[in-house]
Order: C-alpha cells, then structure tokens, then sequence
C-alpha cells in the first residue's frame, strides 16, 4: 500500500471573475479540474478512493497543483522558468509529513518516465468554460495510445504539473489526458478563476520533514 500511495504522489503536485470573463494573460488565480483515472490493474482496488477534483494554484510562473484523497494528499510545486519542483506529501497512515525539492539530477532521471507525444492539429472547435478550443489528437509512444486534447489561446497561464507536457506554442490545454508511471488520467477544465491565491501556496510548512528524492524512492521500495 505504502509502495502504491508513493507511486501515485509522483504522477505527479479568494474569489474572482469566471471563466467566460478571463482572456489574455492571467497572472494569478486557480484552476479546478475534473479527473478520471486510468489504473494499472493492481491499483484498481484503490480507483474509489481517487480524488474526482484537483486544484492548481498559480502565480507568476509558479503552480502548484494538490490532491486530495482518503490516505494522503500531496502538492505539486513547479516553476518551469527555474526548472524548479517541489513533492509535498501528507501520508496519515504512516504519521509521514515529507517535503521533497528535485535537483537537475533528479528532474533528469525522472524525465525516463514522462510521456513521449505527437501532437497533430485538427479543425474540430468547441467551447470549454467560455473560451475557444481547438481539437488535436494526441499519440503518446510510451504507453502506445491515443487520445485527444482541446488547446485554447484565449488565456495565458503558467503550467502546472498536469499540463507542462505540452508545449505553449499549442496554447492552454482544457482536456487532455495525462500519463506517468503506467498511470493516465483524463483531466477537464471546470472552472478558471482570478484572484489571489492563498499564502504559503509555493512553499513547505515547517511540520514538513525535508528528505532526498533518493530517500523517497528507497521508502518506494527502490527505484
């Protein structure tokens, strides 16, 4: 169990106007998704207890997207302009608070596992949440699947950990599947709002023990 909830966390981490009102560059605010997951089957057993929603915080080129579920929560904290990462991660069952930055060693040895995507634009339009989407069909080599992903240049936000695999020459993406680690989900935008975001939203609390991604793996089981 505890090798599982390790491998899920690395899948990975106020009020304004709605969607239909943002447009252009949008410095600070949050974004909902809703999420469906695509498991491994040795993880099937742990599909109900999946978070539904997640939320992404950003501010400048900063993101830091969080997930919630019954046996643990963890933060994603990226700046892609610094090649900056950040794993925070709550694991109740294990009494385990652990806080994990990711050096350019560790950034390139998890990059084995990112998805490897073809992208081809089609000509097929809908509206996503008030803005302008235009369809692309998505191959990723690793996992040897397909899907499609609905990109929109209405807005410009900074990436967070779910839509950094797509270059920002396609615009934002608005539903897309993600892959990692023979994990896939499929994720919507449901609701983009500007607005300060809460404090301490790109940093570790200081109830948080800092380890080595090293450390992490070996609680992993290894590598």
């Amino acid at each position: 169990m505890k090798k599982i909830i390790l491998s899920l966390t690395l899948l990975l981490v106020g009020t304004g106007m709605y969607a239909q009102s943002l447009s252009g560059k949008v410095n600070e605010g949050t974004i909902v998704y809703s999420v469906e997951w695509k498991l491994p089957e040795q993880m099937q057993a742990m599909a109900s207890s999946m978070p539904t929603e997640l939320t992404v915080y950003f501010k400048g080129d900063s993101s830091s997207l969080k997930s919630e579920s019954a046996m643990y929560s963890s933060t994603n904290i990226l700046n892609t302009s610094k090649e900056y990462e950040r794993l925070l991660l709550d694991i109740p069952m294990m009494g385990k608070k652990l806080s994990v930055v990711f050096t350019p060693a560790d950034q390139e040895m998890m990059a084995e596992n990112m998805p490897n995507l073809t992208l081809k634009e089609g000509t097929e339009t809908k509206t996503i949440v008030g803005f302008n989407a235009l369809k692309h069909e998505v191959y990723e080599s690793k996992s040897n699947q397909n899907s499609e992903a609905w990109f929109t240049k209405d807005i410009e936000i900074a990436p967070n950990s779910l839509s950094r695999f797509f270059k920002s020459s396609y615009g934002i993406p608005l539903e897309f599947v993600s892959y990692m680690n023979g994990i896939s989900l499929k994720a919507t935008v449901k609701e983009i709002k500007a607005g300060t975001v809460p404090a301490g939203s790109f940093s570790a609390s200081k109830d948080f023990e800092e380890i080595t991604f090293e450390q992490l793996m070996q609680m992993q089981g290894g590598r």
